[in-house]
């Protein structure tokens, strides 16, 4: 299945729609957007997303150390069901900053 991304703008955030599965062979296309697209705050509307990996997982944490290290933000929203879950058991609902929806991501509510 291939990965599709969008990007745009929302005031000081970029926002990136991300659909279908993110798992180790579609991680490189997103990679490669976070590299390209983003600024110091993203939002990953991970909506059209019903399926992530373990390499997604460690795409995800990564960009948040990076850009939370660097004095920047970076948030989730939208998680399907299943991608959820598995924030849920590596316990990184904790750590991370998830969202419900992309507006509530942009504003900083919960």
């Amino acid at each position: 299945m291939e990965l599709h991304v969008r990007s745009e703008v929302r005031g000081v955030w970029t926002v990136l729609a991300v659909s279908g599965e993110l798992d180790a062979d579609t991680v490189p296309v997103l990679s490669e957007r976070l590299e390209q697209d983003t600024g110091r705050k993203v939002v990953v509307d991970l909506s059209g997303v019903p399926f992530m990996d373990t390499t997604g997982l460690s795409l995800m944490l990564d960009w948040h150390r990076r850009l939370d290290g660097a004095g920047g933000q970076f948030r989730m929203a939208c998680l399907q069901p299943s991608v959820h879950k598995l924030f849920r058991l590596t316990e990184l609902t904790e750590v991370m900053h998830i969202h419900d929806s992309v507006e509530s991501a942009t504003t900083g509510t919960p």
